[in-house]
Parts: C-alpha cells; sequence; structure tokens
C-alpha cells in the first residue's frame, strides 16, 4: 500500500516536470517503455526487488537497459535511486501511464472475449464506447476461454456482462432459486 502511494506522488511528481518540460509524449513513450520491460523481464523485477544486490549495481544495470529514456525519464530514475526506491521504477511507469491517459481525457476500457476481436469489431465497440461518454478511448482486448461466448466489457468503474457463463450461472441461480421454493 504504501509502495502504491508513492508511486502516485512519483508519477505526478513527473508528470509535472514533463509538462513543463514539454515532453509529456515522450515521458509516456519512456513509461511504456518502462513496463513492457519490466511485464517481459521477470528477472529485472527480481533484481530491483533484491535486498542483497547494492542500489549502484541495480541503476547502473536499469541505466544501461533503458539507455534511449529522456533526460526527464532518467532524472526519474536518478530520484528514486537517491531515494532508495529503485523497486518502484515500474510501478511508477504504470502510474504515469494512468494519469497521461487521465490528463489527454483518455479512457481506458477493456473486453474480455472468449477469441480475440477482430479489427473491425475491435473499432465498432470503441466507436460505440467513444459516443457514449464522450471522450477517446483505448480498448485492450483480454481473452479468457472460459466465458464460452458473449464479452464482458469493463469502462472505468462500470462493467457489462454479456458472457454465456455469466447467463448461465443466471439461468442456475434461478433455476436453484426455484427447486428450493418447491421443496419448502
Amino acid at each position: 500500500m504504501k509502495s502504491n502511494r508513492a508511486a502516485i506522488r512519483y508519477a505526478k511528481a513527473l508528470l509535472l516536470e514533463s509538462v513543463e518540460k514539454s515532453s509529456v509524449e515522450k515521458t509516456f513513450q519512456d513509461m511504456e517503455l518502462v513496463t513492457k520491460t519490466f511485464n517481459n523481464n521477470i528477472e529485472l523485477k527480481h533484481m530491483v526487488d533484491s535486498n542483497i544486490i547494492k542500489n549502484s549495481i541495480k541503476v547502473s544495470s536499469l541505466k544501461l537497459i533503458f539507455k534511449e529514456l529522456s533526460t526527464t525519464s532518467l532524472s526519474l530514475l536518478n530520484v528514486l535511486n537517491d531515494n532508495n526506491r529503485l523497486n518502484i521504477f515500474d510501478s511508477v511507469a504504470l502510474k504515469y501511464k494512468e494519469l497521461y491517459n487521465s490528463h489527454k481525457d483518455i479512457q481506458l476500457a477493456t473486453v474480455t472475449t472468449a477469441v480475440p476481436l477482430s479489427k473491425d469489431l475491435e473499432n465498432q465497440v470503441l466507436s460505440t464506447i467513444s459516443k457514449l461518454t464522450n471522450k477517446k478511448t483505448n480498448l485492450v482486448n483480454k481473452i479468457d476461454k472460459t466465458l464460452i461466448g458473449g464479452f464482458v466489457l469493463r469502462v472505468g468503474d462500470i462493467e457489462y456482462n454479456a458472457s454465456f457463463k455469466n447467463k448461465l450461472k443466471s439461468i442456475k441461480q434461478e433455476f436453484n432459486k426455484n427447486t428450493n421454493l418447491l421443496t419448502t
């Protein structure tokens, strides 16, 4: 919990600095690279989380791995090192991306389906969400084969579940409720 709050504070500071330096887009691209790299390399996360490896080795390794980062993003790395917080670098990057989307008035929508969406269907979903919410939307398509069919759409705090799995669950609950009435 503490590291999450700290990540938000660092991300806010990074956004303010990148706005001041007119490098919001470049910093966003940097943070995209950081999150993708951490997501694809669990060993990297273990390295920055390690209490055995010295911070000097961690920061030099991170600077080598992320040598193409902008000066604004590298300054974040230096600040995290100075404050002994290198372990939250990936969390700060993730929080920055969220703050960036909020700053640009972009919302994130997640659609979970049993099979990947076609580009045409993805564009239709994006268009519908954007019209309903009057906001630009980025869509993430997650695959969950247990849904059988249909979809689950999540936009912010709102979730619409139109999956076959959910419909079958509702039918089962209704059936159990009706059979319980007969036995009493």
